[in-house]
């Protein structure tokens, strides 16, 4: 009786119409993405441009930092929820297309607001890529400012440190993703110096008993470095040929000013200025970084200890012993008082907003 009909289905269908494996997976069609390559490269973020035919695709690599997402959390959603790259090339890993991508951003859009994977899955995977209601997109699918600010409709809210400081208490990831991500959204140092400086302060300062694991206040440092992350892709993709711009060496000459460095390049490149941000201040390794960049100016951010301010005095005149033409510009508690090479180039801030307002100034 199977045998039978399977027959009958087979003499029902038009023979120039096979139809679909019931075995087979289903593969979503491919929404083409316009992305013009930048003068004198391939396109930025893993972006390359393929045929009119085909449209351009992305790498995981470049869907997870332009979502601020770890490339193993995408492959996660893949295997679990089916929210994968659907293009492949022939000789090629699999790549996203522009409607995989906006279901991408529909699921973490949900998971940052609490709802359950599974649920938003589901929902991403029912969305209409073609929609205004997924990331803006267009008749040809949505542009590459829509597919990276996941949060460019998102209503901004008041900055609350207490309610953040009570969320990375619990370890309340999505909610405090929610704050960090609607809190000056294109502001990011109102961001830092209304909400999550206090934060921090009060966390770091608070005495508590925590499990193994769980400590607030690093949880909250890293999840505002994946916030800055975000608001960087997202900048970046608002600012065509970013490489062709003035160029900032930003460098952190202390302990716990790490974030803070990122929270001015962030800020500098919300307004068209491009910024590398070196891990290190050790003399040596800022002469290098000023030698392969040549940057338009250096920001030295100095540490609140009394400990770190020599490091940071090493580092400015070490930057001014390479080269004594470009601007250095010295930011942080008591830099009045620090002992720095007596030169026209070296300036004293004292202010974050006066930072700011210095570079901007000085290389635009």
């Amino acid at each position: 009786m199977a045998r039978s009909g399977s027959a009958g289905a087979q003499a029902r269908r038009p023979p120039d119409r096979p139809g679909p494996d019931p075995d087979a997976p289903a593969r979503r069609p491919a929404v083409p993405l316009t992305v013009a390559p930048e003068p004198g490269g391939p396109a930025r973020g893993g972006v390359e441009t393929e045929p009119a035919a085909s449209g351009p695709s992305l790498t995981v690599a470049a869907v997870a930092r332009r979502l601020g997402v770890a490339p193993a959390t995408l492959r996660t959603w893949d295997r679990r929820y089916g929210l994968g790259p659907s293009e492949h090339l022939a000789g090629a890993h699999r790549r996203y297309s522009a409607t995989d991508v906006s279901r991408l951003l529909v699921m973490r859009r949900l998971t940052l607001e609490g709802v359950a994977p599974a649920e938003a899955a589901r929902a991403a995977l029912s969305a209409d890529p073609a929609s205004d209601a997924v990331a803006g997109a267009g008749p040809r699918g949505p542009s590459v400012s829509q597919v990276v600010d996941a949060y460019t409709d998102a209503v901004p809210m008041a900055a609350d440190p207490p309610a953040l400081v009570a969320a990375a208490g619990h370890f309340d990831n999505a909610a405090v993703r929610w704050m960090l991500s609607r809190v000056h959204p294109r502001d990011p140092v109102a961001w830092w110096t209304d909400l999550v400086d206090p934060a921090l302060r009060t966390l770091v300062g608070r005495v508590t008993l925590e499990g193994p694991g769980e400590h607030a206040a690093p949880a909250l440092t890293a999840a505002a470095f994946a916030e800055l992350r975000s608001r960087a892709a997202a900048s970046a993709a608002r600012t065509p040929a970013l490489d062709d711009r003035a160029t900032v060496l930003a460098l952190s000459a202390g302990r716990g000013t790490e974030l803070l460095v990122h929270v001015v390049a962030t800020a500098l490149q919300e307004r068209g200025v491009r910024v590398r941000v070196l891990s290190s201040s050790s003399p040596r390794a800022a002469v290098e970084a000023l030698s392969r960049l040549r940057p338009d100016a250096v920001l030295v951010q100095v540490g609140p200890d009394e400990a770190d301010r020599p490091a940071a005095v090493e580092a400015v005149r070490s930057v001014v012993e390479a080269d004594e033409d470009v601007p250095v510009f010295v930011h942080g508690d008591g830099v009045q008082g620090l002992d720095l090479p007596v030169a026209a180039t070296v300036h004293r801030i004292r202010t974050l907003t006066g930072t700011l307002h210095e570079l901007l100034a000085t290389v635009t």
